[in-house]
């Protein structure tokens, strides 16, 4: 299979480790000022058809190892958009899906449109990647609201949100980089790609919650530049990081496809219609993956 240019870009910087020291040892002191400020979006549940599951969700809980058919599928219409997400939720995950759904609308509306699915999945410990535009929830962090901003950022970076696309490759993003002398956290110095999605998460936090991050951290200046970078880069591409307004475009849903691997007879009628409403501008795929640098344990 041929990679795309996104994609091979994702592999490269995967063992290229940043040496910049981290200004704090990890972002969980942002945790409770996001859930104090980026508030819960009133949302309604409904099924999706019995024995149908979107292909790209059936697709990451094959490769992980798990059975369709433990998986429940929904359909969430939060009301900050007039379409739906799909989500998918394995009946053994570490949360109940209430968690995934309330968790999820808490990212602002114009990043949280730049994701098609959310799988979660139990495992023992946290961890979580984002593959084109489909985040994979492992362990507890189906209500970690810092790893929803996370992963969301990369699809922002690596769908070309911004006006420098990819943000993390881009000369306007090294060059700031350059220009400061820390990382937000040891978890920034995986690499570019990850670093930016850390960066996001920071920017999120400015942006939202009283005081912001440079009224948290006395230090917080030695990673300016990559904090305005972003900042810059959401503001001009729509406010996407601010609590605020509805959706714009969304990426489209994956196919429906049978939960069972065999041949079945379901009517054609039932095949679940997962088109985006009218007056949605639909966001450009790209083929990425970030699990070969995603986290142990968040």
């Amino acid at each position: 299979m041929r990679l795309s240019a996104i994609a091979l870009f994702v592999a490269s910087v995967a063992a290229q480790r940043l040496t910049k020291p981290p200004l704090q040892q990890n972002l969980d002191n942002l945790k409770q000022g996001f859930l104090n400020n980026l508030g819960v979006v009133h949302s309604s549940r409904s099924g999706f058809q019995a024995g149908y599951i979107p292909a790209n969700c059936k697709k990451i809980v094959q490769r992980e190892g798990f059975n369709p058919a433990d998986i429940q599928t929904v359909t969430i219409k939060y009301d900050d958009c007039s379409a739906p997400w799909i989500l998918c939720y394995h009946k053994n995950s570490n949360g109940p899906i209430g968690d995934l759904i309330d968790t999820f609308s808490r990212v602002p509306v114009r990043t949280r449109q730049f994701v098609r699915h959310v799988v979660t999945l139990p495992a023992t410990s946290g961890h979580a990647y984002n593959d084109g535009g489909d985040i994979a929830m492992f362990g507890d962090t189906i209500n970690n609201i810092n790893v929803y901003i996370h992963e969301s950022g990369h699809s922002l970076d690596l769908l070309g949100a911004y006006k420098d696309k990819p943000l993390s490759s881009s000369q306007k993003w090294l060059s700031e980089y350059a220009q400061d002398s820390a990382v937000p956290d040891p978890y920034s110095q995986t690499n570019q790609v990850e670093n930016v999605a850390q960066n996001t998460v920071v920017t999120t936090y400015e942006r939202n919650v009283p005081g912001g991050f440079f009224g948290l951290n006395k230090d917080a200046n030695k990673i300016f530049h990559q904090y305005a970078t972003v900042d810059t880069e959401q503001r001009e591409a729509g406010t996407l990081l601010v609590k605020s307004g509805s959706c714009t475009g969304r990426l489209a849903n994956s196919d429906p496809v049978t939960v069972s691997g065999a041949a079945v007879k379901i009517a054609a009628a039932a095949k679940p219609d997962v088109a985006l409403p009218a007056g949605i501008v639909v966001v450009e795929g790209k083929d990425f993956n970030t699990k070969d640098s995603c986290k142990d344990a968040f």
